[in-house]
């Protein structure tokens, strides 16, 4: 039942409207990628959340938007050795990047459909990230660090509006390494 409602409330969130980034609208991303150019720096992992972000942008035009961009991550290597438990261990990394982002829409001229946003942004921030080495962990000469950063980088991206307020969007760009990551789109502030 619950598949039913969710299936029939999408098919109605795609009837509502088209969508086109307009002057003044404000567009919410809420989703997870692999960071902002700031992998993991575990060497191996075995459990954690993909960095999660959280992005706003306010559109100038049609052309441009200006915005703010938060992310945060999680991973760490857990050993666990059930018969001797003095062994186990869990090294951490972890950290949060923000930032402002400005981007230029470039579908106005290469596409005819509303429904679709293409783009390319800039970013320019700041990252503090961190590596904890538990000092169980056998190699435990170690040397954890913490290291806080300006982070700088361009990506590409698209936006597919399902109505006038909700969309998927997927990025991927470069910083200090590739990342790429996706996740939905809010338009809070549309002008139906």
């Amino acid at each position: 039942m619950s598949k039913f409602c969710l299936i029939a409330s999408l098919l109605l969130v795609t009837l509502i409207g088209q969508a086109q980034t307009d002057k003044n609208d404000v567009i919410v991303n809420l989703g997870v990628s692999s960071g902002y150019g700031y992998p993991s720096s575990l060497y191996r992992a075995n459990s954690g959340i993909p960095a999660i972000n959280l992005s706003g942008d306010y559109s100038l035009n049609r052309f441009l938007s200006v915005g703010l961009y938060a992310a945060y991550t999680y991973t760490f290597y857990k050993f666990q050795y059930p018969s001797m438990p003095e062994t186990e261990y869990k090294d951490v990394w972890k950290g949060w990047d923000v930032g402002i982002k400005s981007a230029f829409h470039i579908s106005p001229f290469i596409l005819n459909n509303e429904d679709w946003d293409l783009y390319i942004a800039a970013f320019f921030g700041y990252a503090n990230h961190s590596l904890v080495f538990d000092r169980k962990h056998p190699g435990s000469d170690h040397i954890s660090y913490h290291v806080g950063e300006i982070n700088a980088g361009s990506m590409l991206g698209f936006r597919y509006y399902l109505s006038r307020n909700i969309g998927l969007y997927a990025e991927a760009g470069v910083s200090r390494k590739l990342f790429g990551g996706g996740g939905l789109s809010f338009n809070i502030n549309s002008n139906n």
